[in-house]
């Protein structure tokens, strides 16, 4: 599912606040004062690193005046918008905070972000830098409806926090972006990171939250996607159906040594023991054989004589894949038939598109009429027959 940054720190307070707000002669002291700590935080999350670094509007219009952005184009910004549509409300507020990030103009008609704070280099220093100060939050309840207005009033108390991202995905069904019960928090520095995540415990409606950094919870996603995708390869490959203590490795072939030698030696010692496959080119100087039924590799061990075995004048090694690289050997024998069934069907695919094959006038096959026969030694077919 995909996750979607969330809007930015009081974006989402709107509806709330704006109802607040709508008849300023008769608001209390503290609903200003309210009022003007969202009229900060919007107009600095504007101005700030996260934002002002993709806000191509914005950035025009910084580059038109010296950085200067009228108050008026401020103000057609619907979330600012909703909270004040009084430019003197706007500039008194933003007067207000101590954070130094805006600058307002003589004639009080323009904001700009001040020159002595540059905007960061947008690079992959600057990416970890920002990673190294935020923390994962997890345990806020999706089902309430839980709005970033809740969020904010709730991390208020913990200095300090430049921005909040609800985490959300989409759900296909209803269209739309849900939240996930996790957000990322930024905090203005390290040492104020590091305080919140020593927190002995941290509630929210009687839910104790799980904190990380942001760091240690994508290495650990990132852990469990490899897990999941090593468990999804052993399910393509699956190796349930082959049978298990029935493949021995053998070294120590000569440039001679040939499959059917290897097989005529091993029924010599035991007829009973049925070769399903081996796994050997000639000129190899080792290969491993696969037996047909379990533990039969295992019947074969214990047949020899200190694990050797004597084919073509030369003393071979012998040795019973156990445990892990066993089933390292039967995946790799399972992507084997696989690739050869999917080459097979290929082969008969582009066979059956090109209209089969050209038959001789005389109704023969072109190739018999000619002399090349397609038929085999039985012996050199069993080679290729892998179960």
């Amino acid at each position: 599912m995909t996750e979607v940054e969330a809007k930015s720190v009081a974006e989402e307070t709107v509806e709330q606040v704006a109802s607040e707000t709508t008849n300023p002669a008769t608001e209390t002291t503290d609903n200003a004062s309210k009022l003007e700590k969202l009229i900060i935080r919007q107009l600095e999350y504007y101005f700030g690193d996260s934002n002002l670094a993709r806000d191509k509007f914005l950035q025009e219009q910084i580059s038109k005046d010296e950085g200067w952005v009228p108050v008026d184009v401020l103000l057609t910004f619907k979330r600012l918008k909703a909270l004040s549509e009084e430019k003197k409300v706007i500039v008194d507020a933003i007067e207000k905070s101590d954070e130094g990030l805006i600058e307002i103009s003589e004639d009080r008609e323009k904001l700009r972000r001040h020159p002595e704070r540059p905007l960061p280099e947008q690079n992959e220093e600057t990416r970890k830098e920002i990673f190294g100060r935020t923390v994962y939050v997890k345990g806020f309840a999706p089902e309430d409806g839980t709005q970033m207005s809740e969020l904010l009033e709730f991390f208020e108390p913990y200095e300090k926090i430049v921005n909040i991202v609800m985490r959300k995905y989409h759900d296909k069904a209803m269209k739309k972006y849900l939240f996930k019960g996790s957000v990322f928090v930024t905090f203005a520095n390290k040492d104020q990171c590091a305080e919140f995540l020593k927190k002995e415990k941290l509630e929210y409606k009687g839910k104790e939250l799980i904190r990380k950094m942001q760091d240690d919870y994508f290495e650990e996603k990132k852990a469990e996607r490899k897990k999941k995708d090593k468990k999804k390869e052993e399910d393509r490959f699956n190796i349930d159906h082959l049978p298990k203590g029935a493949s021995v490795h053998l070294a120590g072939f000569n440039k001679e040594t040939s499959r059917e030698t290897i097989k005529e030696t091993i029924l010599k010692l035991d007829e009973s023991l049925e070769v399903a496959f081996i796994d050997y080119a000639k000129t190899d100087s080792e290969g491993t054989v696969r037996f047909a039924a379990d533990d039969a590799g295992k019947k074969f061990m214990e047949k020899l004589t200190d694990a050797k075995i004597k084919i073509d004048d030369e003393e071979i090694t012998a040795r019973l894949l156990e445990g892990e690289e066993e089933k390292e050997f039967l995946r790799k024998v399972v992507k084997d038939q696989q690739a050869r069934r999917q080459n097979s069907n290929t082969r008969n695919k582009g066979r059956h598109q090109k209209g089969g094959r050209h038959h001789h006038k005389n109704g023969g096959d072109k190739r018999k009429a000619e002399g090349d026969s397609n038929d085999q030694p039985a012996k050199k077919k069993a080679q290729k027959a892998d179960d």
